[in-house]
C-alpha cells in the first residue's frame, strides 16, 4: 500500500488562532525543518450539506493548526535530548514512543497522532464523491469482510462506539503475507500507523470538534453523512 507521505519541513489545540498560513510560512517552515500545516485539497465550503464550512473551517485553522505547532515544539525538544531519534521523522518517531522520554512522551503522542490523522483525513474526502470503492479495493474489502455493506457497518458501528473521543479506521496490516484489511478505533489521536508496519487509509475523526456544529450529540448522524464525502479513489 502507498504510505502517506508528510510534508517534510515547517493538550488541547484550541489555543491556536484561527488564521490560514499563507505560502510565505510554508516556504519557511520547510527552510527551518518544521512540519508545516497541511493544506486543505479543497474550498472548506465543498462538502456541504455534509460537512458544514464553519466546521471544516475550524478544525483545519483551528485544530489542525494546533496541532502542527505543539509537535514541532515537542520534536525541536526531543531533538535536543536525542537527535538521532528525532532525525528519524515523526513517522518513525511515532512508531518508537517507548524511547520517547516521559516528559515529551504525551505531547508526541497527542499532537503528533493529530497531526499525521488529520493529514490523512483531508485527503480522503472531497466534494461529488462517496458511493463505493472499485477495482482492487473493491476487491480486498469484499475479501476481508464479505461486501462493501458489511464492511460499512464494522466500520460504522467502531465510529459509533468510540467512549469520549477518538477515530475509526481501517488499515494494512503488512505485517501478515498475504497484507490484511483491518477495522478498529483508537482513543484520543492514537493512530494505527504508531504499530510498525500498520498503515491507515481510511479514517474517520470522531472527536466532538469534527461535528458538533453541525450535528450536535448526534454522532450517528455525523457518520451517515460521512460517506456521502469519502473518496475512494484517495482510499
Amino acid at each position: 500500500p502507498r504510505i502517506l507521505r508528510l510534508p517534510e519541513a515547517s493538550s488541547c489545540p484550541c489555543t491556536c488562532a484561527l488564521s490560514p498560513a499563507s505560502p510565505t510560512s510554508f516556504t519557511m517552515a520547510a527552510a527551518s525543518g518544521e512540519l508545516p500545516l497541511p493544506p486543505m485539497p479543497y474550498e472548506y465550503n465543498a462538502l456541504e450539506p455534509h460537512l458544514d464550512e464553519a466546521t471544516m473551517r475550524v478544525h483545519h485553522l483551528g485544530h489542525h493548526q494546533g496541532y502542527t505547532t505543539k509537535i514541532n515544539a515537542a520534536m525541536a525538544k526531543l531533538a535536543e535530548v536525542d537527535k538521532p531519534l528525532a532525525e528519524q521523522g515523526l513517522e518513525k518517531v511515532l512508531t518508537q514512543l517507548d524511547k520517547v522520554p516521559a516528559e515529551l512522551k504525551g505531547a508526541i503522542r497527542n499532537s503528533g497522532g493529530g497531526y499525521v490523522n488529520h493529514a490523512l483525513f483531508w485527503n480522503i474526502m472531497g466534494p461529488g464523491k462517496g458511493g463505493a470503492p472499485t477495482g482492487k479495493l473493491a476487491t480486498a474489502i469484499d475479501g476481508a469482510f464479505g461486501s462493501f455493506d458489511a464492511f460499512k457497518e464494522k466500520f460504522s458501528n467502531a465510529a459509533a462506539t468510540v467512549f469520549g473521543s477518538g477515530w475509526a479506521w481501517l488499515y494494512v496490516d503488512t505485517t501478515k503475507s498475504p497484507a490484511e484489511l483491518v477495522v478498529s478505533a483508537t482513543p484520543n489521536q492514537d493512530t494505527p500507523a504508531m504499530t510498525e508496519g500498520h498503515v491507515p487509509i481510511l479514517g474517520l475523526d470522531v472527536w466532538e470538534h469534527a461535528y458538533y456544529l453541525q450535528y450536535q450529540n448526534k454522532r450517528a448522524a455525523y457518520i451517515g453523512a460521512w460517506w456521502n464525502v469519502v473518496n475512494f479513489d484517495e482510499v
